[in-house]
């Protein structure tokens, strides 16, 4: 039965450092996003992706549980181990707050409360910087538009400090426990990222910035959150870190039916939509089934590999041609991410149904590296699953 563990994983490199190709087998992959990395995860209303981020967020927590399992068999043989502990930083931009996502992890055997005491977990309320940006007055400057605002800037070094926190308590874990590992482990350390940055959610950021200063110069919102966005990922790159976004796609064309029209009805939410379709590396796509609600499915989910916009669909690039240039941090592309699903097709979605009891996913039955049990998945068609 596949899941998400074998929907949206990633290649692990061969020893020798060697990159990964697409001929890697199944059980050589990993649910960790590469270093340097931006997945794009889009949703509605109807079909919320909540479940996508507690499976990054879940793989990255247990990944230091099932590492510490194989070096407890490599201090037996060398006397010394290696430990692959992973950090998120989580930015809430959306007024659920912290204590939504503890109640709703913990369904899937998460306990955010013991990560945070660990350092592990770092949550950012963007409320408080963007509550600042609205009462003090920014200073003026004379030009035809206005400056950026100084929100983003402060989530960003919100961000920032988080990060250099988080290489600091790296650097005092290493230097207690004196690891050593070997050439595969550090190949495949190398490759994965350390951090992931969860940005939850871009639709209600980009909604919560002013469009026109004190002023009454306009803002473009959309430039303004698509540079933000190239500036972490210069910021990921130097911390061995993966970008995760989440974006609401109601309002966009993307989330149209058979039912809608081919048109966007937020322009900032499609302006910013493109501009990430030209720059992230995999899209996941969840949307509502468009025939409508049914009782035993949830929705689709589809993994649109991007590898770093060059393949992206042409109709990306239509509006923002600004915003297509390469990124200035030289980080190179990532030409491994063909993702092998289990799809009959990449352009068919997979259906999918979450398991309200969360039993599956607590329940040692599954094993490890199957922790998004709970979430079922079957092709199109198959009448797999709950079906």
């Amino acid at each position: 039965m596949p899941n998400l563990d074998s929907l949206v994983s990633f290649p692990i490199p061969i020893a020798g450092g060697s990159a990964p190709s697409s001929t890697t087998a199944s059980s050589s992959r990993t649910p960790i996003p590469p270093a340097t990395s931006h997945i794009l995860v889009t949703d509605t209303l109807d079909s919320p992706a909540s479940f996508v981020l507690v499976h990054f967020l879940r793989a990255a927590l247990s990944a230091h549980r099932s590492s510490s399992q194989n070096a407890a068999a490599s201090a037996t043989a060398k006397g010394k181990a290696r430990a692959t502990e992973k950090h998120i930083v989580w930015l809430g931009c959306d007024a659920s707050g912290l204590g939504h996502w503890k109640n709703l992890v913990r369904r899937s055997g998460v306990q955010l409360d013991a990560e945070i005491s660990k350092g592990r977990f770092r949550h950012i309320d963007a409320a408080s910087a963007l509550l600042a940006d609205h009462t003090e007055d920014a200073p003026s400057r004379p030009g035809p538009s206005a400056p950026p605002p100084k929100g983003l800037k402060t989530l960003y070094d919100s961000i920032a400090a988080q990060l250099r926190q988080i290489r600091l308590q790296r650097q005092q874990e290493s230097q207690a426990q004196d690891r050593v590992g070997d050439d595969a482990g550090d190949a495949q350390l190398a490759w994965q990222a350390e951090t992931l940055i969860v940005i939850d959610d871009l639709s209600a950021l980009a909604w919560s910035l002013e469009t026109v200063d004190s002023l009454g110069r306009p803002v473009d919102v959309a430039l303004h959150v698509a540079k933000w966005i190239r500036a972490l990922r210069a910021l990921a790159a130097k911390h061995k870190a993966c970008l995760l976004t989440l974006q609401h796609a109601d309002a966009t064309s993307v989330a149209k039916t058979s039912s809608s029209s081919n048109t966007a009805s937020d322009a900032i939410d499609e302006s910013i939509f493109r501009s990430l379709c030209k720059t992230a590396d995999v899209w996941i796509e969840v949307k509502e089934l468009g025939s409508g609600r049914a009782r035993d499915c949830d929705g689709e989910i589809t993994v649109h590999p991007l590898v770093r916009s060059s393949l992206a669909p042409d109709w990306t690039h239509q509006s923002n041609e600004d915003l297509s240039e390469g990124f200035e941090d030289g980080t190179p592309p990532l030409a491994a991410f063909a993702i092998e699903t289990p799809c009959p097709s990449r352009a068919k979605a997979m259906l999918y149904r979450i398991a309200h009891d969360g039993q599956t996913a607590t329940s040692g039955a599954s094993g490890t590296g199957t922790s998004t049990g709970r979430v079922q998945l079957w092709a199109r068609g198959t009448g797999r699953g709950f079906l």
